[in-house]
This record gives C-alpha cells, structure tokens and sequence, in this order.
C-alpha cells in the first residue's frame, strides 16, 4: 500500500533550524511589501495650538509617531485620518510592517510654524489659462488662492516680497500695492495669509502680451513673511 504525502513529509528528518527558516521564507514569499500609498498632513503650515489633520492609506496596520510628541497617535488602521493639535513645528512619521516587523516602510510629513517665509504664486505655468492679458486693460494679470489645504486660518503676513524681474501690483482685499522688482510690499501686515491673491504686471509702451509673458517666464513668486499671532 502507498501511504499518502503530506505537504511537509518531503522535511522529515531535517534540522529544526532548517524547518524554521524554510517556514518563515514560506511566510515572507506569500506576504505583500508594505507599502504606504499616502500620507499627508493638512494644513503644512500652522500656528502653535492649531488644528492639523492627517490622512494615510497603506496596505496594513500602521503606528504613528512624531517629534515632538503629540497624544493620542500609536497604533492605527490601514486607511484613516486624525486631527491633532501641534505645540510648534512638528514631523509627523508612519510606520507599516508585515510579518513581525521583519518588512517595513516608513516616510515623514512636516508641518511648519512661522515665522517663516515661504513663496507662492503661479509657476511654469505656461499661459494654458492662467493668466489673461489684454493691450486694452494693458496689463497681465493672474491670481492664486491660498486655503486650508496650504496654511491655517491664524497664520498672518508681515512683508510681502516681488520676487519677479518686472514691478508687480499685488491685491489681496482692500490692499493694493505697486511693488517694484525685488522689492517688499509692507501694506499688507497683519492681514490673514489666506484668501485670493491677485497678480497685475503693466505692459510697457507698445509691448505686446506675448512678450510680456515670456518676460516672467510663465511664473509670478511673491515671498511671504509669515506669523502667528501673539
């Protein structure tokens, strides 16, 4: 009579360390890499005591951490979002691992806390509508919106920087200010950082909108000083 073969009959009579290291390679081939799909922290830039709110998805349990310490991070699902309050500058880390932590993926999120400058404004744009130019009104023109999902609702501006080679007039609510190159616009300390931003560089005489826009190079930057409020 044959007798009948188990799945592990071919490994009688080997090494018990054999046995273990042929199970965990067993393991370890039919487990996926970790893998963390996404992780952001929103807003990236925030005042001490502000609100943040993390997002992740991976293809496993995961622990979060960060530096300094905020409460309440830890273990967690796969997929989810929490909302902590940072003390200052923060770097936020997460952690998946699979099989007893003997494959791992890790990455980190930062958010920021004034002071500090940052720039914004329209970048290789390439005039594919995002800006409107007209010899009429002589001036081109464009415009960027910074909201929660760039910096939170306490951050305020101290000087505005032109960043550009052309002077630039900046508008954000009542404020206007025509800025020259390189120039600081101080009229708009105090205000909120967010809202709408507009953007106007003035044609020179007898200059066409085509030339105007290979002038900037299809960027408008301004800098940004930035504060909390005290």
């Amino acid at each position: 009579m044959t007798s009948r073969q188990g799945p592990w009959s071919g490994l009688r009579g080997r090494p018990l360390g054999l046995l273990v290291s042929i199970l965990f390679a067993t393991l370890l081939s039919g487990c996926p890499k970790p893998h963390i799909h996404r992780f952001t922290t929103s807003p990236p830039v925030a005042c001490p005591g502000d609100e943040v709110t993390l997002h992740w998805e991976t293809n496993g349990p995961v622990h979060l951490e960060s530096t300094p310490e905020v409460a309440k991070l830890g273990r967690k699902g796969g997929t989810g979002k929490q909302t902590v309050t940072i003390s200052g500058p923060t770097t936020f880390r997460i952690e998946v691992s699979r099989v007893f932590g003997l494959r791992k993926e890790m990455t980190e999120s930062e958010v920021l806390s004034p002071p500090k400058d940052l720039e914004y404004g329209i970048v290789d744009a390439e005039g594919q509508g995002r800006f409107t130019c007209s010899t009429q009104t002589g001036a081109l023109e464009s415009s960027f919106q910074l909201d929660d999902s760039h910096i939170s609702p306490n951050v305020r501006i101290g000087q505005v920087l032109n960043m550009n080679v052309r002077t630039l007039v900046i508008r954000k609510g009542e404020a206007s200010e025509s800025v020259a190159e390189g120039a600081t616009a101080p009229g708009f300390e105090g205000q909120p950082a967010q809202g709408l931003w507009r953007l106007r560089v003035p044609l020179d005489e007898g200059e066409s909108c085509e030339d105007a826009l290979e002038s900037v190079d299809g960027r408008l930057i301004i800098k940004l000083q930035l504060s909390c409020p005290r």
